[in-house]
C-alpha cells in the first residue's frame, strides 16, 4: 500500500531519518503509527476511569491499604516471575 506524505512531514522524516534517528522513512513511520496506537489506549483507559468516576466505582486508599494493595501487586508479580 503506497501513502503519501505532506512536503512538511516528508521533510521531518527525511532530517530524522539524515539524522540517524530512524533507518528508514518505513521506521520513522511505523514508530509514528505504534505512538498513535499508544495514545489511542491511553484515552480508551481515560475514558474508561472517568466513567468508573462517574459511576461511584472509586476505591479510596489511605497509607495502611495503600501498602497492603502494592503488598499484592509485588506478590503477584513475583509469582510471575517465577513462571
Amino acid at each position: 500500500m503506497s501513502q503519501h506524505l505532506s512536503p512538511e512531514n516528508q521533510a521531518y522524516i527525511d532530517d530524522q531519518v539524515a539524522g540517524g534517528v530512524y533507518t528508514s522513512c518505513e521506521e520513522a513511520i511505523d514508530a509514528g503509527i505504534a505512538l498513535l496506537r499508544k495514545r489511542n489506549e491511553l484515552v480508551a483507559q481515560l475514558k474508561e476511569s472517568r466513567r468508573q468516576l462517574d459511576e461511584g466505582e472509586l476505591v479510596e486508599y489511605d497509607d495502611q491499604t495503600l501498602a497492603a494493595r502494592f503488598d499484592e501487586l509485588k506478590a503477584k508479580a513475583a509469582s510471575r516471575s517465577q513462571m
